[in-house]
């Protein structure tokens, strides 16, 4: 039997640590079974370990400010430093962004390449020959009742959610007048700060977008980059590892990522995760034939594992 299992990064396990704990396991119960693993990447952790080696990465999370004041006093410049860093002999960079306590609306980020070219039109265009990913964890806008400043409001409160809202919708609107372009189907100027994705990174993403940057989510990103789908079909049961299975995990995740190439390929999906919110009607259309819970550490992973070989094994 070809068992193919495939995780993005869990809690305070990489990808590859929870993808070899499974196999691991099963293996001990069906040793003659070939299982194989497959890493992908939400985009807030996990490119540098999923991509191969050569592309530039640059991962929010590693150099934006997680404190309580973030929101208040955080500023997206470190990711311009980063950026600029990274740029010198690429054509290629990727960014990996969730959301994150820092929101500034990518002022800081902007203000970076603004001393480094002047404004940020002459940064565009010096951008030009560089391709620019932005790969992310979450498809919040930046503005609007469900942009990321929105999303922060139980946190720092509602006055200073709106307040923020405010300066960085200022802020937005300058920035689209110095880089504004017609919408090709519709003719009206581009609204990035209303995009999917460009409330990554404290706002960064939309200044990114404004750039030239292109979008996309984690998992969909990393599994085309990987070769997700040719894994799946050449197996004969998968088994995705989640940390929750939920509605939003049913739209977005790494079992959605998993569900096109394995429903085409007619391959069974296994879930194990964490929790599990759904039933068994939500679930089937991405062809989910079993859903089962366990810890998320290694020793957890390694049992649900051999637990799953024990039932989906021939051998």
């Amino acid at each position: 039997m070809r068992v193919l299992v495939v995780a993005t990064p869990l809690a305070s396990l990489s990808a590859a640590a929870v993808t070899g704990a499974v196999a691991a396991g099963w293996r001990r119960a069906a040793p003659s079974d070939q299982v194989s693993t497959h890493l992908l990447a939400t985009g807030t952790r996990g490119l540098r370990e999923v991509l191969p080696p050569g592309v530039a990465v640059i991962e929010a999370v590693d150099v934006l400010d997680h404190s309580a004041q973030a929101f208040i006093t955080g500023t997206t410049a470190p990711l311009g430093e980063a950026l600029l860093r990274a740029l010198p002999g690429e054509s290629r960079v990727v960014v990996g962004a969730g959301l994150t306590r820092v929101h500034d609306g990518g002022r800081g980020f902007a203000d970076v390449l603004v001393r480094r070219w002047g404004s940020l039109r002459t940064a565009h265009e010096a951008l030009h020959g560089v391709e620019l990913e932005l790969v992310g964890a979450d498809p919040a806008p930046l503005l609007g009742l469900h942009g990321a400043g929105a999303m922060r409001a139980a946190e720092v409160g509602a006055a200073a959610a709106q307040g923020r809202e405010r300066e960085v919708a200022a802020f937005a609107a300058e920035v689209e007048a110095q880089l504004g372009s017609p919408d090709p189907d519709t003719g009206r100027p581009v609204r990035w700060a209303r995009a999917p994705w460009s409330g990554l990174a404290g706002g960064a993403g939309f200044v990114l977008l404004a750039l030239g940057a292109r979008a996309a989510g984690g998992e969909e990103y990393t599994a085309a980059a990987t070769g997700l789908g040719a894994a799946v079909g050449g197996a004969d049961l998968c088994v995705v590892v989640l940390e929750e299975l939920d509605e939003v995990a049913l739209g977005r995740s790494t079992l959605t990522a998993v569900a096109p190439a394995a429903l085409e390929a007619a391959v069974p999906v296994v879930v194990l995760s964490g929790e599990d919110h759904t039933a068994r009607r939500h679930r089937a259309g991405l062809g989910v034939v079993g859903s089962y819970t366990c810890s998320l550490e290694a020793d957890g992973l390694r049992e649900a594992g051999r637990r799953l070989a024990r039932t989906w094994s021939p051998h």
